[in-house]
């Protein structure tokens, strides 16, 4: 399952999440015990209130709320999109902060335990394939989360047939009131419980343990991570298990989510059918408190360090308890002054850290509140160089400016433009918003007691509030909160020196005595790139009936694609594809393809700079991002109706005139040092170590080193780029909501008016041919960590060829996805060896020899061998003995159905479909035939690349481990 917990970005640091605790007891049978939660239970019980019945904000009519006799409540929502597809969400008010110090992780892994069988499922190894049998595919349909304070179970129906919502009723019934709770099954599901805690480990985690430890003493934060103890996972008894599910998996506790193609009346009756039998304990759990959150009063220092971080962060926070207070258009316009303000430093922060003598690489601005009990203020800067002497001021000045001087009437005005732009595009997008995005926003606004409002309220709200609100207002907000003595200065570093604290707070002190300017107020101006010459005419012309898809050729050469659809209402979606991409790079400069990624957009254009820009289009919706491909670069965007025409101007300016400006350049190589702490202490290093050697070490394929990457420069991606930018041939695919004669006239103006472009280049075969390593081979790489985490993988050569096989790439994919289940069963269900082992196919249609098949099985490293051999024994038995066609249908019924929704996906006809769909036609032919090809893969043809891939003899096996 999935865990997921809220983003902890206080003091820098972000939170994963956890999960348990537990002591020796005697068995019991488990039907009794679990009997017991009826058997000590009353019938009737108390629904908690609905945030709307007390709140000044009209919910959506749309929305069905009720509630059962028995306390649990639903919502249901009637919607057609997708068509004939249903999702359900179970919502449990309760998680880690619940459990006993005996209990610490039972939460989350009672939320595995319910997938290990139920009342209607005793079989745990029958759950999961019944429901892909009828295309429900574990992880893509079916997950689940624990956080601190809420579980949250997720179905995701692929079709409303009788038999599909029968089983997702039954399945979420037994969620709710039929988890067997076995021994065996606990202890089977230990060791995956362990594998995920592992997984899960990280120096961030680590370090939010010790700073919430250090900041808050008294409060269960830190005391209650999801994942839990190790202690509790290995050895708690079968009891403490039954005693969370039986106090908290109560009808009072627990509302269940209905969204779909569904009839309300039928949906009411079926809800009442399930979940209605159930009672309520005569002793229910609590509700979960943080306790004590103070913090020491007046100003204070921390120094936390840790060898393994990757970056310097420096914090200013104020912490207070919370008062919780009902949703309501008072408190939203509270909120709203904050996100201004904070906006605002974040602006601020962005600028600063491109200026050429910054000491700073990023810095943001916070407020936050935690389970209803915990308010949190926080201004961050991450250090240039780790030099924190030297960043310091940064934060200090910043901060101090902000309350000494407020906001300009431009940033006010820069912000404010973007947030009514978000509000106006959610109005217009709501009409075709999907049924699942729907479902899990109604459990989120269930759990923090939040009206669920339409998009209209919710911007007729805003407009009311903004009415009230001037950068003077925002400022009073801000100091309010500010106004104290009560501040807590952070320091999280690699290394620190014995007096640490102190110097830290006689530099913040010194530092607050020096003289502060206030921001200057400064105007937008108006957008250079309006004008490319004489609009182009379009030569060529074709419709392409059957996928309505029409095709046309500017008088230049560039050609179009675009198709209208209405999926996602008020949305454009286009991609421009030109040049060689990666197989073009020259082979002196490895890390060119990084550079250019990452400088090319944060360069800006030649008339302005990138952070202009932002100023400039505040409140627009248009962006150009640069992504670079095995054969081709991509210019890719988003953008509305009423935005279109600029946003094509956007795009054409970055063809026309990029910026190559040097301060993308020092913000990429600021990042330097964090990035390579990464590399050397995370798994990421090895990992790109191996994607390099697997490819020959050819140089498009290695990660340089520190030093190569220091080496490149903005001249070098321009000298790569510019050319191919201003001369090589093009074509441009739209999708979405706008009319062929919209398109026409954006296109015309801009990308149409350009110099003629030349003639597609073709790649010479040996420039796109890699040597690969001998097989079979064995390989191991390390990183330097304290952190007991390794990676077991497995490679085979899975391509010779670049025939462009469309049918071969397909069926390699059920392939991967048969040994994927393969390895489910065998590493996590049999043997708990791993939490979330993988495999997946990879054939390239550019590079010779690049394809291959991959299994992936995080673990401890102690066991890294011996997961390896069970990878290798699973791959090299289905290449003799072939799959069976249970397997295939398995795993072919649920690829069916996504086939099915990417139906109504722009994302799926810009990028798989149109995207150089003239350069390629046998795109649009493999769209054409593609459900049906999939429908005709035969178990002959999976098991003659089994035979032909999964061989010992063709495995490179890899071990990534910890060097302490």
């Amino acid at each position: 399952m999935k865990n997921s917990v809220p983003l902890l970005t206080t003091i820098g640091i972000a939170c994963i999440g956890g999960f348990v605790l537990a002591q020796k007891s005697s068995d019991t049978d488990p039907k009794k015990l679990v009997a017991a939660k009826a058997d000590s239970s009353r019938a009737k019980g108390t629904a908690r209130a609905w945030a709307h019945s007390q709140s000044d904000i009209t919910v959506d009519p749309k929305i069905v709320y009720g509630s059962l006799e028995n306390g649990m409540r639903y919502i249901i929502c009637k919607s057609p999109l997708p068509p004939k597809r249903v999702s359900m969400r179970l919502h449990v008010d309760a998680g880690s902060l619940n459990e006993a110090e005996n209990q610490r992780g039972v939460a989350h892994f009672l939320e595995h335990m319910v997938f290990n069988g139920t009342k209607h499922f005793p079989d745990a190894s029958k759950l999961i394939p019944q429901m892909q049998r009828l295309g429900i595919a574990f992880g893509a349909h079916a997950n689940a989360y624990t956080s601190f304070d809420e579980t949250v179970y997720m179905l995701d129906l692929p079709n409303i047939d009788k038999s599909t919502l029968d089983l997702g009723f039954a399945v979420m019934g037994d969620f709710a009131d039929g988890a067997l709770l076995e021994n065996k099954e606990i202890d089977e599901e230990r060791g995956v419980i362990a594998s995920e805690k592992i997984s899960r480990d990280s120096v961030g985690l680590r370090m939010f343990e010790k700073q919430f430890a250090a900041l808050f003493p008294k409060s269960l934060i830190p005391n209650r991570l999801p994942i839990g103890t190790d202690e509790v996972i290995a050895n708690a008894p079968r009891e403490r298990f039954v005693d969370f599910y039986t106090r908290f998996y109560t009808p009072e506790k627990m509302t269940f989510v209905y969204v779909g193609d569904l009839d309300v009346a039928e949906a009411e009756q079926r809800i009442a059918d399930t979940f209605g039998p159930i009672k309520n304990p005569a002793k229910p759990g609590d509700k979960a408190t943080l306790g004590n959150v103070e913090t020491p009063s007046g100003f204070n220092t921390s120094v936390f360090t840790d060898k393994e971080l990757t970056s310097t962060e420096l914090s200013i926070l104020h912490a207070k308890p919370h008062s919780y207070q009902t949703d309501s258009k008072a408190k939203r316009l509270e909120s709203l002054k904050f996100s201004v303000a904070n906006a605002i430093i974040n602006r601020r922060f962005s600028r600063i850290a491109k200026e050429e003598n910054t000491t700073i690489t990023s810095g943001s601005a916070s407020r936050s509140i935690f389970f209803r009990e915990l308010e949190l203020g926080s201004i961050d800067v991450t250090a240039l160089n780790n030099n924190w002497q030297a960043a310091l001021p940064v934060l200090e000045n910043e901060f101090r400016r902000a309350k000494l001087y407020g906001f300009t009437q431009s940033e006010f005005k820069e912000v404010v433009a973007g947030i009514i732009n978000a509000y106006e595009q959610a109005v217009k997008s709501a009409p075709t918003r999907k049924s699942d995005s729907i479902a899990s926003s109604l459990v989120e606004h269930a759990h923090s007691d939040a009206v669920y409002s339409t998009p209209e309220t919710d911007l007729e709200i805003l407009k009311q509030n903004l009415a009230t609100l001037t950068p003077k207002t925002v400022h009073e907000t801000f100091v309010k909160f500010w106004n104290t003595e009560d501040i807590h200065l952070i320091l999280t570093t690699q290394n620190a020196e014995d007096n640490a604290e102190e110097k830290l707070a006689a530099l913040f002190k010194q530092q607050s005595s020096e003289k502060l300017e206030a921001p200057n107020d400064k105007e937008a101006a108006a957008f250079a790139y309006t004008q490319f010459g004489q609009a182009g005419k379009i030569t060529q012309t074709s419709h392409i009936e059957d996928l309505d898809i029409h095709q046309w050729t500017f008088d230049n050469g560039i050609k179009v694609n675009f198709k209208q659809t209405d999926f996602d209402k008020n949305s454009i979606s286009m991609i421009a594809s030109f040049g060689s991409g990666k197989a073009g790079m020259p082979l002196s400069k490895p890390g060119l393809d990084t550079l250019a990624g990452a400088i090319f957009s944060a360069g800006g254009l030649g008339k302005h700079s990138s952070d202009d820009l932002r100023t400039i289009l505040a409140g627009k919706n248009v962006g150009v991002g640069l992504s670079i491909g095995d054969s081709h670069f991509s210019l890719s965007g988003s953008t509305t109706p009423e935005d279109l025409e600029l946003q094509c101007q956007l795009l054409t300016a970055y063809l026309t005139d990029p910026g190559f400006r040097p301060e993308a350049e020092r913000q990429f190589k600021a990042m330097l040092p964090n990035l390579y702490a990464q590399l050397k202490h995370t798994e990421q290093g090895p990992m790109a170590e191996m994607s390099a050697w697997f490819a020959g070490n050819d140089p498009r394929f290695v990660f340089p080193t520190q030093e190569q990457a220091q080496t490149l420069s903005s001249e070098d991606v321009k000298s790569w780029l510019a050319p191919q930018l201003n001369q090589s041939a093009l074509e441009i695919s739209v999708v979405g909501d706008t009319t062929p004669e919209a398109l026409k006239a954006a296109l015309s103006s801009t990308l149409g008016a350009l110099p003629k472009r030349s003639e597609l280049q073709a790649i010479p075969m040996e420039q796109r041919t890699l040597t690969l390593p001998d097989t079979p081979a064995e390989k191991s790489f390390t990183f330097q960590s304290e952190i007991e985490k390794a990676i077991a993988i497995v490679l085979w050569k899975a391509d010779d060829a670049t025939d462009r096989d469309i049918k071969k790439i397909r069926r390699a994919g059920l392939l991967a996805d048969i040994l994927d289940e393969r390895m489910r069963v065998e590493l996590r269900e049999k043997l708990g060896e791993a939490y979330s082992p993988f495999a997946r196919a990879s054939l390239s249609m550019t590079f010779k020899n690049q394809g291959m098949l991959m299994a992936y099985s995080p673990g401890k490293p102690a066991n890294t061998t011996k997961v390896g051999d069970i990878i290798i024994k699973l791959a090299h038995t289905l290449a003799q003995e072939g799959a069976t066609q249970d397997e295939l249908d398995r795993v072919l019924k649920p690829r069916l159905g996504l086939l099915e929704k990417s139906l109504r996906q722009n994302s799926y006809w810009l990028g798989t479909v149109m995207d150089q769909s003239q350069t390629y036609p046998d795109k649009i032919e493999a769209a054409r035939t593609r459900d049906a090809d999939y429908a005709n893969v035969t178990l002959e043809e999976i098991n003659a690349l089994a035979k032909k891939w999964c061989l010992k003899s063709n495995s490179a096996r890899i071990a990534i481990s910890p060097k302490k």
